[in-house]
């Protein structure tokens, strides 16, 4: 049965989750590549991988560090698992997928905690596929957990709440429910987590030399069996740490980081990119284009416009919007952001009069959305601000620019090469008083 977006404003709201990502077969998928302006950003990620998509040479780098900046909500998940269909295949990539919402606390995380996450799904995933490792390919990383982290009291204990021991059941199984534990105590367990990780910390040099020996043993098994030619960890979530976790994960711990000789795509935040000692660390530069609604001179952008048109019908059928024009007032104050759009459709969903997202319905949403951020936007940011739309360039990576980045404030778009405020900001007396007084002071007469 073909796809049928809801027509019931309750069933519309309810569907409605910021954090969904769209997988290759959900039907609410918008191919948005000509939206974003940006046809290049998978061939380039590939390369950098080392795979050239066009005729499937690899050549693959020893190790690979990749983060892949966007604004939060701008659909970085979704276009990975998309990007993904090209990526893996037997002469290509073995994929392993981790999303630290799920499975760490991103509150407080270390790239220790993230290590441990990305060796249990690393098992998981080759359980799954079937690949049976023999006892030499694992017996580093199980002598280390041995030497290291049973011995201590904290992990005898965690391991006393397994129902059957990592050496009460073997091999990968064993492994799996050992990290999962391990994982677990880095989410939740405030006792163990301290312990743990000072652990691993003191002993992250033999860690990641029997991680090391684990992958590049997981990888001459992947060839042999025609599963693979290398592990590519795609590790999502990494965006949507606050802004002093941030920078301790992709900075501080960047060390740690490239310690690991694998192949690894980050999702993180755009504010991230602007950050100076970021530079010559990571591969930093893999930027998920905004979608535009217009250019940068202010000519309309048809294919952008209509992307987030189809992203807005796939959610919600024509039928529930009295008229064209409502739908365009919705595309046009999301700024092109997949999740801004979002909100602005369960705002409408919540205020809509007799079913139905009229004109009214589509004001009150715009001015609700406005209000949330009005919150925390200071009377510097709004003269900030004003001053960007109206030379419409880059305007500099100072800590205020990257706030209103991370809090989406200020949307950027074609790479990066200019800036825009939110259009709901711009409704916000604030707004409106900076605007004035720069247009006054371009008028006034010269002393």
């Amino acid at each position: 049965m073909a796809y049928a977006p809801p027509a019931d404003i309750l069933e519309v709201l309810q569907r409605i989750e910021y954090e969904e990502p769209l997988g290759p077969e959900d039907e609410r998928y918008v191919d948005t590549r000509e939206a974003r302006g940006s046809q290049r950003t998978l061939d380039r990620l590939a390369r950098k991988l080392g795979l050239l998509l066009a005729d499937g040479r690899f050549f693959a780098p020893r190790q690979k560090h990749v983060l892949f900046f966007g604004h939060t909500g701008s659909g970085k998940t979704t276009e990975l698992l998309h990007y993904a269909i090209h990526l893996q295949g037997a002469d290509r990539f073995f994929l392993v997928d981790l999303d630290i919402t799920k499975d760490l606390d991103r509150n407080n995380l270390k790239y220790a905690d993230t290590l441990m996450a990305m060796a249990r799904a690393l098992f998981s995933r080759l359980q799954e596929a079937e690949i049976a490792l023999d006892g030499n390919a694992l017996r580093p990383l199980e002598e280390w957990f041995s030497e290291r982290v049973l011995s201590t009291e904290a992990g005898r204990e965690l391991q006393a709440e397994l129902t059957t021991g990592a050496d009460g059941q073997g091999g990968l199984p064993g492994l799996i429910k050992l990290f999962a534990t391990f994982t677990a105590a880095f989410k939740a367990n405030v006792t163990y987590k301290d312990e743990l990780r000072r652990v691993v910390r003191n002993g992250f040099g033999h860690l990641a030399d029997a991680f090391n020996d684990l992958l590049h043993r997981v990888e001459d098994k992947l060839q042999a069996t025609g599963k693979g030619r290398r592990v590519l960890f795609m590790i999502d979530g990494t965006d949507k740490l606050r802004g002093a976790d941030t920078r301790e994960f992709f900075i501080h711990d960047a060390e740690q980081l490239l310690a690991i000789e694998a192949l690894v795509v980050y999702t993180a935040p755009l504010s991230l990119k602007y950050e100076g000692n970021l530079a010559g660390k990571l591969d930093s530069d893999l930027v998920l284009p905004m979608i535009k609604l217009a250019d940068q001179d202010g000519t309309p952008y048809p294919a952008g416009r209509g992307a987030v048109r189809d992203i807005l019908l796939k959610r919600a059928d024509r039928s529930l919007f009295a008229a064209e024009g409502d739908i365009d007032r919705l595309v046009e104050h999301c700024g092109g952001h997949p999740r801004e759009l979002l909100r602005l459709l369960k705002l409408c969903c919540e205020f809509a009069e007799d079913l139905c997202i009229d004109s009214a319905t589509v004001d009150a949403a715009i001015r609700q959305l406005a209000s949330e951020y009005r919150r925390f936007l200071e009377p510097e940011d709004y003269a900030l601000l004003a001053r960007i739309d109206r030379d419409n360039s880059h305007a500099g990576n100072d800590e205020r620019t990257r706030r209103l980045l991370y809090n989406l404030a200020l949307l950027e778009y074609n790479d990066g090469t200019w800036r825009r405020s939110h259009p709901v900001v711009r409704i916000l007396e604030g707004y409106r008083s900076a605007a004035a007084r720069l247009a006054a002071a371009d008028t006034a007469p010269s002393p």
